[in-house]
């Protein structure tokens, strides 16, 4: 054995270590931001997951990287929420519904996670290349080609996103829609706008 395979092995069990590790504190920052709320300070962070702020920063060089790498895990979970709504016998409709319930469920798991990822994806500095992944998603699942029909896709995505942040903020009262009547409701809005384009 060569030490340059020695060395090749070390550097592939490093990497391995610090995918995992990322892991581990980015489920640890979701438990705290759903503990502590989406304005959760790196000190704050740091105390709730028992790590150092250092420790943090190591992994996501600021509070914006970390808020980068929650909206890329809220992406893959919506990514396969459509993938599972695209399967060959899946309707366009289907589809739609399917990228709903993937920002409601987001949302009702923990609303404080679903505030701290959408600060990131909808900035000007990059952050919406997340939403731009959802349009290009949906118009896929959806069979959407053409700048028309690309044009409503992203207004339906932001629809959601903006609607599930609206309905997240209320005071959950007796006339609030449950998460089920909810979904339903902006299936059946978005649906209904989509079959007057046609």
């Amino acid at each position: 054995m060569t030490d340059e395979t020695v060395r090749d092995g070390r550097s592939l069990r490093w990497e391995q270590h610090r995918r995992t590790r990322r892991r581990e504190l980015l489920r640890s920052a979701r438990i705290a931001i759903s503990t502590r709320g989406e304005t959760v300070s790196m000190d704050g962070l740091a105390e709730a997951t028992g790590t150092s702020k250092t420790v943090f920063y190591r992994y996501f060089h600021d509070r914006r990287g970390l808020q980068q790498a929650m909206g890329d895990w809220a992406m893959d979970v919506i990514r396969r929420s459509l993938d599972e709504a695209g399967r060959p016998d899946g309707t366009p409709q289907e589809a739609l519904e399917a990228m709903i319930s993937a920002f409601v469920a987001l949302g009702v798991r923990s609303p404080a996670v679903y505030r701290f990822c959408d600060s990131v994806v909808t900035s000007d500095d990059g952050g919406g290349a997340f939403l731009d992944d959802v349009v290009d998603l949906l118009c896929a699942r959806m069979g959407l080609t053409g700048s028309t029909e690309r044009m409503w896709a992203s207004g339906a995505v932001g629809f959601v996103r903006s609607c599930t942040l609206n309905w997240l903020g209320d005071d959950r009262s007796a006339d609030t829609d449950s998460t089920e009547q909810f979904t339903t409701r902006l299936a059946m809005w978005l649906w209904a706008s989509r079959k007057e384009d046609e």
